[in-house]
């Protein structure tokens, strides 16, 4: 089959197209001029990555316009994807008539929360409404579980991934399985984040909605926080290392803060670690961030190797030292081959 795949980040549009594509590991076909060269009415269907199933999906779908109806009632909980999401998907509709279209969501991977993990300790009539906690960042925490294991040669048993990217979030994945994760009923709870805010004290939210409209505190949490929001400079963790002023150094020491003190928190949750994964812009990039962050669990055992960390590759690799307790990777995480993955099982049902 011949998939278009489309991702909507908080801060990017990626699309990737598969040809021939069947199950397997492949590259995309989206390189330079072989895209723009393809005949685009080969393509048998259209995969797009939504963020927020809610309650409503726990598995892939095709869209219909009773899914569509259900995903423009979800995109007030994640407005950074949601509405580039339904924009994605009524053009695509427009350009690839009777093509289907499917509909992978981030939440499915953490399906398997038990109730402890996922049921805030409000009144118990807000988890009966439909508030509670989801998670995100799914599709990639379940491509670099698959992945980490065929490097490894086997499931790491108790195993932190830290997706940092725009957005952020950790998982803390058992025998394979999501059983924790930082992001919650929407995706601003947890991680300092890019332009959001991450959890805040809520009674921070109740006194500031005493002096400004709620659509204000919204925009504020949302675009105006994180590492924009502390620099006053730049929402981007590169230009901020690069960045010699003290607001740039303490948006940095934030994120650490918040990114070691959470990681803690997925440990004990595992009730221990074998692995800790780094996978993002920022987890795949950033030395530096990988290095802090690892330094904070050296009483674990855990130790890098220096040269394996600077190194810049595409690679997948460890980069523990050989006698370091704890395992350390980076994952190249690939969202995109990820959807095509879930998609195709559907779509061979549906033409069986």
């Amino acid at each position: 089959m011949n998939l278009l795949v489309l991702n909507h980040g908080s801060t990017t549009l990626k699309a990737a197209l598969y040809k021939n594509f069947n199950g397997s590991y492949q590259l995309p076909f989206s390189k330079g001029s072989d895209f723009l060269t393809f005949d685009l009415k080969q393509i048998d269907a259209i995969c797009h990555r939504i963020v927020h199933g809610g309650a409503f999906f726990e598995k892939p779908v095709f869209i219909n316009s009773e899914v569509k109806e259900k995903l423009v009632e979800l995109t007030k909980l994640a407005p950074l994807h949601g509405e580039a999401e339904l924009k994605g998907i009524n053009l695509t509709k427009t350009l690839f008539k009777n093509k289907p279209q499917i509909a992978v969501f981030d939440t499915s991977f953490h399906k398997t929360l038990k109730k402890e993990a996922f049921i805030y300790p409000g009144p118990y009539s807000w988890f009966e409404s439909g508030i509670r906690k989801y998670g995100f960042h799914g599709i990639s925490f379940q491509y670099c579980t698959k992945k980490i294991a065929l490097l490894l040669k086997d499931m790491p048993p108790k195993m932190v991934i830290c997706h940092l990217g725009g957005g952020s979030s950790l998982c803390g994945v058992k025998d394979g399985y999501s059983i924790d994760t930082t992001m919650g009923f929407t995706p601003l709870e947890g991680l300092m984040m890019d332009t959001r805010s991450g959890s805040v004290d809520p009674g921070i939210l109740l006194h500031l909605l005493e002096k400004m409209p709620k659509e204000t505190l919204s925009h504020a949490l949302f675009y105006e926080s994180g590492l924009l929001g502390i620099s006053g400079i730049s929402h981007e963790m590169k230009a901020l290392l690069e960045n010699p002023s003290e607001r740039a150094k303490l948006a940095i020491d934030i994120y650490l803060h918040k990114l070691i003190t959470h990681i803690g928190s997925m440990i004990a949750s595992l009730e221990g670690i074998d692995t800790l994964v780094f996978t993002g812009g920022i987890g795949e990039n950033s030395s530096l961030i990988r290095e802090r962050a690892c330094k904070a669990f050296s009483f674990l055992g855990l130790t890098l190797d220096s040269s394996k960390n600077n190194l810049f590759s595409e690679d997948d690799r460890i980069i523990s030292s050989k006698t370091s307790k704890v395992k350390v990777a980076v994952i190249h995480t690939d969202e995109a081959f990820q959807i095509a993955s879930e998609s195709y099982p559907l779509l061979t049902l549906s033409n069986s």
